[in-house]
């Protein structure tokens, strides 16, 4: 069946640096209240809206341009832009779903063209950050959001095409016809993904094999 619908991971897939959250702590210099809350989610002590409040709590005060400004020097991986075309000349709409946050996203959106994006939010009152983050897409959460998205857009599984890089991406994964890893992060990954791929660049021959 042909893809009909491709949803991808933003942080490590589209852009470098592969969680949003610790680049923009090595850009402020928060990094090491940032390393204390992350392992404190991993180690199950907190929730993550609790880990997502505590990092953004760090931000607080920053402005809603400086960390913009931040978050778009974090470079494009090579065939980005490439494959956004070559999706949208097949006529595959691009949906973009990270538990990232928007101020970050919603450029990464408009500058590929996405047909639409969710992730979470990093509160802000237009100017500065308010040191809070609304969560939309939990860690492990997007397997649910994949089946609405596929419900929104009336399309049947096997025509929808993932693209992720860490455990996060394994439910989305489990929802799809095709799943492609995209320099993994570990071994379950790629395991749960049927074309696993250095950077996007081979993405659109991949594609072509199957249209």
């Amino acid at each position: 069946m042909p893809i009909r619908l491709a949803i991808f991971d933003v942080d490590g897939v589209i852009k470098e640096s592969p969680d949003p959250y610790t680049y923009l702590h090595k850009c402020f210099g928060t990094e090491t209240a940032g390393a204390r809350y992350l392992a404190a989610f991993l180690a199950g002590e907190i929730s993550y809206e609790q880990f997502a409040d505590l990092d953004a709590g760090e931000w607080r005060g920053r402005s809603v341009a400086e960390t913009k400004a931040a978050l778009r020097a974090n470079p494009y991986v090579p065939g980005a832009f490439e494959t956004a075309a070559g999706l949208r000349e097949r006529d595959i709409p691009l949906i973009l779903l990270s538990s990232g946050f928007d101020l970050h996203v919603e450029d990464v959106a408009a500058e590929l063209n996405a047909a639409e994006f969710h992730c979470n939010g990093l509160d802000h009152d237009g100017e500065r950050l308010l040191g809070t983050m609304t969560v939309y897409v939990p860690w492990g959460g997007k397997g649910p959001i994949v089946r609405s998205l596929l419900s929104q857009w009336k399309i049947d599984p096997a025509q929808c095409l993932a693209v992720g890089d860490t455990g996060s991406d394994i439910d989305m994964f489990r929802e799809v016809g095709h799943a492609v890893a995209i320099r993994p992060a570990r071994p379950e990954v790629s395991q749960a993904a049927h074309l696993t791929l250095p950077n996007l660049t081979g993405l659109l021959s991949y594609l072509d094999t199957i249209l």
